[in-house]
C-alpha cells in the first residue's frame, strides 16, 4: 500500500504504491513513545530508556531539526535530569532491572526527536503527545491528502486518505490545526515547532494556486475579523450572517482542497 523512501530535501517520506481511494485507512499504529498531560521532558527520556533495542532503533532513526536556542535549552534539561537522577539510580538499582546510567547526549537526542516527530493528540486523549514508528515518517503539507486521529479505545493512531491518492504520490498530513491561517503565520509556527520551512503547493508562491489561495485566506480573515468585531460591540447578528460566515470558511477550505475534521465540525 505504501513505501518509505527519500523525499528530496525533506529526507524520508511515505509514498503510496498504488491508487488509494478517499477513505482508505493507510496506517493504524500504537505509540512508540508517549506522554500524558502534566508529564515533563524528563519523563520522555525516562520512558525511552525502557524501550526494546528494536524500538529504540526506530526512535533514534527518526529525523530532527533543532535551532541553537533549543539545543541550549535541551542540554540544560538533560544536565538537570542527570544530576537529579544519578543518586536515585545508585541507591535504587537493587531489586530492579539495570537499564544503564542517564546519558545526557542521548537525552538531548531523544528530546529533539520527540519534539520534532510527536503528534499533539489533545488534552482529552489518553496521551497528550506521542511518536509513532511509521506515521512519524509522514511529512507535512498545508494542503494534505490524509488526516490522522487517535482512537482512545483502540489505543492507536489511524491515518485515512481524505481524497484519492495516486500511485507514487507522497502521503502528507497537516502538522498544524487548519484555521485558514495565512502563509507567514504557518511558516513561523512550522519553523518554531519543527525547524523547517514549508514549500507545499499552498506555500510556494511561484505557483498561481498558492497566490490565489493566499488571497482567499487573507480575505477570509478580514471578513472574520469584522464579524468578531461586530459580536464584541454588541451588534445583533442575524442567523443568516452567521451562516454566511461559516459558508465562506467552508468555501475557503474546499477551494484549497482541504477535507476531514475541519469541514465535518463546521
Amino acid at each position: 500500500m505504501y513505501e518509505i523512501r527519500t523525499a528530496g530535501l525533506k529526507g524520508l517520506g511515505v509514498f503510496s504504491k498504488a491508487f488509494l481511494p478517499r477513505g482508505t485507512r493507510i496506517f493504524s499504529e500504537a505509540p512508540l513513545l508517549a506522554i500524558r498531560s502534566g508529564q515533563t521532558a524528563g519523563d520522555i527520556y525516562s520512558a525511552s530508556r525502557f524501550l526494546s533495542p528494536e524500538d529504540k532503533g526506530s526512535l533514534l532513526g527518526l529525523s530532527t531539526h533543532v535551532t541553537n536556542e533549543l539545543k541550549i535549552m535541551r542540554w540544560s534539561q538533560a544536565a538537570w535530569y542527570t544530576l537529579t537522577n544519578t543518586v536515585s539510580e545508585i541507591f535504587g538499582r537493587k531489586g530492579r532491572g539495570v537499564i544503564g546510567w542517564p546519558n545526557p547526549k542521548e537525552h538531548v537526542t531523544v528530546l529533539n526527536i520527540f519534539r520534532n516527530n510527536a503528534f499533539n493528540l489533545g488534552a482529552s486523549s489518553l496521551f497528550q503527545q506521542a511518536v509513532f514508528p511509521r506515521i512519524s515518517r509522514i511529512n507535512h503539507s498545508c494542503v494534505p491528502n490524509a488526516q490522522g486521529n487517535f482512537h482512545d479505545e483502540m489505543g492507536r493512531f489511524n491515518v485515512h486518505a481524505t481524497r484519492d491518492i495516486e500511485g507514487g504520490e507522497e502521503v502528507t498530513l497537516n502538522y498544524l490545526q487548519e484555521l485558514g491561517t495565512a502563509r507567514e503565520s504557518r511558516q513561523e509556527r512550522l519553523w518554531g515547532g519543527y525547524g523547517f520551512a514549508c514549500e507545499c503547493p499552498a506555500c510556494d508562491l511561484s505557483l498561481e494556486r498558492a497566490r490565489q489561495g493566499e488571497k482567499r485566506r487573507v480575505k477570509m480573515h478580514e471578513e472574520l475579523a469584522k464579524y468578531v468585531e461586530g459580536m464584541a460591540s454588541g451588534a445583533v447578528l442575524v442567523l443568516e450572517a452567521e451562516l454566511e460566515a461559516v459558508q465562506r470558511f467552508i468555501r475557503l477550505l474546499e477551494g484549497e482542497g482541504i477535507a476531514g475534521r475541519e469541514l465535518s465540525t463546521l
